[in-house]
């Protein structure tokens, strides 16, 4: 509200001299603080004194040299929205100020009907009103705005009347048209789900009933192409003094796309997990057939061996002791082999020997061409520090892979390199040999093993290679 304290500047627009100073006298009389008063007596006269002098309040005939009637409030208005005007009105025009009243003017007073007192009093709250108006303005703007930049589709719900009012969200993103759209509940719930709809609005119902002050939910909505959208829900109940509840305010999401993008990820996950049951059971069976070759072609052939051997020294006594030698020896050489074959196969005591002396005694026991200098860099002592299962799986890693660069690398230098950062475990393996496509070459057990490996512990595997270039492959398994 104005006080004493708030001088004021006033424009008053009007083309008659007498109506001007009878005028000037009520506001000398109203003993209103004036800093300045401002007169036009033509329209375009006013509006450009409006804009430059930016008044607090304007006082406007309708009447006028270049402008009469509701145009000579509108076109001012148009050029000062944020100023108030109260109308200056004969009897004869008083039907014209009001619809000024409906157009934004914040009063009319009709010319010798009012006095000093009235003048102040529309004086006082024609100002305040247009200071609540601009603010109810610039708030519908804010709110406005901030509906354009959701993608979300708001509603309103009134409690009273059961209508729902939508903003635009309802055809941009529904695809329904603006003469399709009801603004009932009745609409609303029945677009949803058949499936889902009893669900939806007995939980919104008892939201309500039960005093909660907000409902959400997932279920399927249809679109105005027909189709159903998955939607997340969520709506904000409003109550009254009496905490009776007399509105809700709600924001419906399109999550399809993300609805599709988590099957995709849920059936992405069960082929992965498929692929790698299926690659442990071509490693089971592969590692079958290796020691059925291994026992077959290699130990079966030494202890045949030493038996025919022991038979022949039973049955001569002569060369005896040669061929009990000979028994002795090729026993040996199968124990040997077991041994081998043993190691291979079952995990070695990392935890006793640590994983660099594992590495170590699997490659010292490996038949290695004698043209093949393998060394191993694992000098970072956190290595040490990781569990058990991982460096159980760093060591298959490594061994698949100098398996596959013995048998097909033709090398004649290889590398591996082993550390760690904050977050992860570095593995590097080089090699110098021939070198493969990698988009071309398909993947054989070897590295199908290796791949499962690293998929199992959520890590990630690069293979750099080329025709001639040797191989580079690096594992990186998150700690």
């Amino acid at each position: 509200m104005i006080t004493s304290t708030h001088p004021l500047n006033i424009l008053v627009v009007e083309d008659n001299p007498s109506d001007y100073f009878l005028f000037s006298e009520y506001l000398r009389l109203s003993g209103l603080p004036i800093r300045e008063l401002f007169h036009a007596q033509k329209l375009q006269e006013a509006a450009d004194i409006a804009q430059e002098e930016t008044p607090d309040l304007i006082f406007l005939d309708l009447t006028l040299p270049d402008s009469e009637g509701i145009q000579t409030f509108e076109r001012l208005n148009a050029a000062v929205p944020h100023i108030s005007i109260i109308v200056l009105s004969g009897v004869s025009d008083k039907d014209v100020a009001l619809h000024t009243i409906a157009l934004g003017a914040q009063d009319y007073l009709v010319k010798g009907e009012f006095d000093e007192k009235v003048l102040v009093k529309s004086i006082q709250y024609s100002i305040e009103r247009k200071k609540i108006l601009q603010k109810v303005v610039e708030n519908y703007e804010r709110y406005n705005t901030l509906i354009k930049a959701t993608n979300d589709t708001i509603w309103d719900w009134d409690l009273r009347t059961n209508e729902i009012l939508w903003n635009e969200g309802i055809t941009t993103i529904f695809g329904f048209r603006p003469v399709d759209v009801q603004n009932t509940y009745e609409w609303y719930s029945q677009k949803i789900h058949p499936d889902d709809r009893e669900r939806v609005l007995l939980k919104i119902e008892g939201c309500i009933t039960e005093g909660k002050d907000q409902w959400e939910d997932e279920y399927r909505y249809l679109s105005g192409a027909g189709t159903y959208r998955f939607v997340f829900d969520r709506g904000y109940i409003l109550r009254n003094d009496q905490h009776k509840p007399y509105r809700v305010i709600g924001a419906m999401m399109d999550i399809t796309e993300r609805k599709k993008m988590q099957e995709e990820l849920v059936r992405s996950q069960i082929e992965t997990q498929k692929l790698i049951t299926q690659i442990t059971i071509q490693t089971q069976e592969q590692e079958r057939r290796e020691i059925g070759r291994e026992l077959h072609d290699n130990i079966n052939q030494i202890l045949a061996t030493a038996k025919l051997c022991v038979d022949m020294a039973l049955n001569d006594e002569d060369i005896r002791k040669e061929l009990l030698t000979k028994s002795y020896d090729n026993i040996s050489r199968a124990i040997n082999e077991i041994r081998s074959l043993s190691k291979t196969l079952v995990p070695p005591s990392l935890g006793d020997i640590g994983l660099k002396e594992a590495l170590l005694e699997m490659i010292e026991n490996m038949t290695v061409s004698p043209e093949l200098r393998i060394r191993i860099k694992a000098n970072d002592h956190h290595i040490e520090t990781l569990s058990n299962n991982k460096k159980l799986i760093l060591y298959r890693i490594v061994q698949e892979q100098m398996n596959n660069i013995v048998k097909h690398a033709r090398a004649t230098h290889a590398e591996v390199e082993l550390k760690t950062s904050r977050k992860k475990a570095h593995l590097v393996i080089k090699d110098n040999g021939i070198g493969f496509d990698p988009k071309q070459k398909a993947k054989g057990i070897g590295l199908n093993n290796i791949v499962s490996r690293v998929e199992m512990q959520n890590g990630n595997l690069e293979i750099i290679s080329s025709s001639g270039q040797g191989c580079v492959l690096k594992v990186d398994i998150p700690l």
